[in-house]
């Protein structure tokens, strides 16, 4: 008979053991290409027109509002450092990233495909915006300055961020869920 307390040991290791594999698997950026006959910067990524965007919002002054337009603010400062121009924040884009977070938060849910199935950009499409260009999600962070670290020290994240074809972001954070913090961020070519 094995002790009761080894075999709870057990379990807990193999418990992180899956967390950690998890979030490995869902830090990875997910990044959609030009569509092929895109090779310039000026090409249109797509034959059907976007839907203009609507009239950005002043930001509230919510913790979220706040952690939000944080992200933001070291997003676009490392583009200009790296010779990148700053991403504009698409109000199409921002309801896809918090919707996102919403769910993963609201679903104990962790991974770029939400838990109705759907990808990143089918997700940025469902909003009307149909130049996704990436998506960069994480858990766990609690303060926007993690969060953009935690990105900025990853490969693929980094290249999401510091991608001078990327023009447009939306940006979402979720407060709760079992991992505390969901931060999604979305990017467009336009």
């Amino acid at each position: 008979m094995i002790p009761i307390g080894i075999l709870a040991a057990a379990g807990v290791l193999g418990g992180s053991l899956a967390v950690f594999n998890s979030q490995d698997n869902a830090t990875a950026s997910e990044a959609f290409p030009r569509p092929s006959g895109s090779a310039t910067p000026d090409a249109t990524p797509s034959d059907r027109p976007s839907t203009p965007a609507p009239k950005a919002t002043t930001p509230g002054n919510s913790k979220i509002d706040r952690y939000e337009a944080e992200i933001n603010r070291l997003v676009n400062k490392a583009r200009v450092e790296h010779g990148c121009a700053p991403l504009h924040r698409d109000p199409r884009l921002d309801k896809a990233a918090r919707l996102h977070s919403q769910d993963m938060a609201a679903h104990s849910h962790y991974s770029h495909t939400s838990t109705d199935g759907k990808g990143p950009k089918e997700r940025m499409e469902a909003q009307g915006y149909e130049d996704a260009s990436s998506e960069n999600i994480d858990a766990w962070p609690t303060t926007p300055k993690d969060a953009f670290d935690a990105w900025m020290h990853s490969p693929d994240h980094r290249a999401n961020i510091l991608g001078c074809q990327s023009k447009a972001t939306g940006i979402g954070v979720a407060l709760g869920g079992k991992h505390r913090a969901y931060w999604t961020q979305d990017f467009g070519y336009k």
